[in-house]
């Protein structure tokens, strides 16, 4: 099993996302902005964050694991303890505002509901 550290595994999304267009990065890039649901899945927040923030290099991972990459270098890359996927989109919309990333998409991935019989009780935010 390969492991690295989450600051690891945020500067290689940054190396992604920076990268010059000639290069093996640059076309992962470029191939992740032009067919983001071929990375995720349609309506995935993975999905919807490439969609709806420019140039952004995102992709989840097994037990909440999270990282994304700005064009200028700005990444981030979290991992809940408890490999608990629910607060993945919170938390990850959180970042990227902290980033400076303003995008109506952080709105709809950063609200997500808890449930009591179907019926919303609740919300989880990021702190």
């Amino acid at each position: 099993m390969f492991s690295c550290t989450l600051g690891g595994l945020a500067r290689a999304f940054a190396g992604i996302a920076t990268a010059d267009a000639g290069t093996p990065e640059g076309r992962v890039a470029a191939a992740i902005r032009a067919h983001p649901w071929w990375l995720g899945g349609t309506g995935r927040t993975v999905t919807r964050l490439i969609e709806g923030v420019p140039r952004l290099i995102t992709k989840d991972g097994a037990e909440g694991v999270f990282a994304a990459a700005l064009p200028d270098g700005r990444a981030v890359a979290l991992k809940v303890l408890d490999g608990a996927s629910r607060p993945v989109p919170v938390v990850v919309a959180a970042a990227l505002r902290a980033l400076g990333v303003d995008a109506p998409v952080l709105d709809e991935v950063g609200r997500v509901d808890v449930l009591g019989h179907g019926e919303p009780v609740g919300s989880v935010v990021a702190t």
